[in-house]
């Protein structure tokens, strides 16, 4: 699989078993469930998710991931299993990570770096 942000391959960030997707209903104002129980739905729109983990990233890729997800919106291609490979339009927020270690050398690394891709 592969997954590119704006053009940028990132596929070789991604941690073994790093990449969770999932469909997400939006419902609109009447969903819910009535006075008897039952459950109503109004969706208005499906979208959906990526939750990425990487594997331990030196500083300089960490650098470049956190500066490719920037921007408010982002173009994502990668392969979905509902719709199959395609770009999606995108943001990410709360992205995460841990500073690990700086080696006797000066190289400085990150690991539990995650963030999310949600469609827009």
């Amino acid at each position: 699989m592969q997954i590119t942000i704006d053009g940028t391959d990132i596929t070789d960030f991604i941690a073994f078993c790093g990449l969770k997707w999932s469909r997400n209903d939006v419902d609109g104002p009447n969903a819910g469930r009535n006075m008897s129980g039952s459950m109503i739905r109004d969706r208005v729109a499906t979208k959906m998710r990526l939750d990425i983990t990487c594997r331990p990233l030196r500083d300089s890729e960490h650098k470049r991931l956190m500066a490719l997800l920037q921007p408010e919106f982002v173009s994502v291609y990668y392969d979905d299993p509902m719709r199959g490979t395609g770009t999606s339009v995108m943001y990410s927020n709360n992205h995460g990570s841990e500073y690990c270690i700086k080696k006797p050398n000066g190289e400085q690394w990150w690991h539990n770096v995650s963030f999310p891709l949600i469609e827009k």
